[in-house]
């Protein structure tokens, strides 16, 4: 194990001013894990844990866990609280935080049949929520596409109190091709969205195969993707509300799709 006493040791660069995800994790496709609750998943998982930062209580309490990812001992991290926050640039709750690899992009063949797909949603606390949601109604399949934020920011592996390590994510250069593609593989597309001629979700019945797509903040989903779903389906509530925040529609929706397969 290496002690860092120095905040500016650039072999915990990638833990360096962490407010915002940094560029060069995006880059490397790598992500942070932080808190005691999120690293545990991780260390659960099968995901390549490339560094471990955290006091040195941590190491003890998770040791064998710890030992069974292989992380090189010059990469195993420890410092006191407070010069961790220093490093990392805001406060921390625990002391307790890992760089590990992204998974693999999954192909769509590889999804199972029911499949949450977003469409331009832009906060990473909302996708990280979704995918909680995803996780929590026992379902296991997203996409993101090209104008959604990426599910390994920062503030979306945090939300997700790391289901995402648990869910098969597949990202989507053009999310129409993805669907139409969908489409062709037997699945209905249906977009969650309040509009002219859309259906009630409590009087819907959803085919096997289905990919149920969430859209932007302020627009909702794109019109191309509409034009393209075989149904629109709106949760009824009252009318002086306009809509609901997209993290909580997904629950709704998800939270109706499990009730349908029991």
């Amino acid at each position: 194990m290496v002690e860092i006493t120095d905040i500016d040791d650039e072999r915990v660069s990638h833990y360096r001013s962490l407010k915002f995800t940094p560029k060069q994790h995006i880059d490397e496709k790598i992500f942070i894990a932080e808190g005691r609750r999120v690293v545990e998943k991780l260390l659960k998982s099968n995901l390549e844990i490339i560094s471990f930062f955290a006091t040195k209580e941590f190491y003890d309490h998770y040791k064998l866990l710890i030992e069974s990812h292989n992380i090189s001992e010059d990469k195993k991290f420890f410092a006191s609280k407070s010069l961790m926050q220093e490093v990392v640039g805001f406060r921390i709750h625990t002391g307790i935080m890992a760089i590990a690899r992204q998974a693999s992009n999954v192909a769509i063949n590889d999804l199972s049949n029911t499949i949450i797909a977003v469409d331009g949603v832009v906060d990473s606390e909302n996708i990280g929520a979704i995918i909680r949601n995803v996780a929590a109604f026992n379902f296991d399949s997203f996409i993101y596409d090209k104008s959604s934020t990426s599910p390994y920011l920062r503030r979306a592996v945090r939300v997700s109190m790391g289901t995402v390590f648990n869910v098969k994510v597949s990202y989507s250069d053009d999310l129409l091709e993805t669907l139409l593609n969908l489409k062709n593989m037997g699945y209905s597309i249906i977009s969650a969205e309040i509009a002219k001629g859309s259906l009630a979700l409590n009087t819907y019945k959803f085919s096997e195969k289905k990919v149920i797509v969430f859209g932007n903040e302020a627009n909702g989903v794109s019109q191309r993707i509409l034009d393209a779903s075989d149904a629109i389906v709106h949760i009824p509530i009252n009318s002086s509300v306009p809509s609901i925040n997209v993290a909580a529609s997904s629950a709704v929706f998800l939270n109706f799709l499990s009730n349908q397969k029991d």
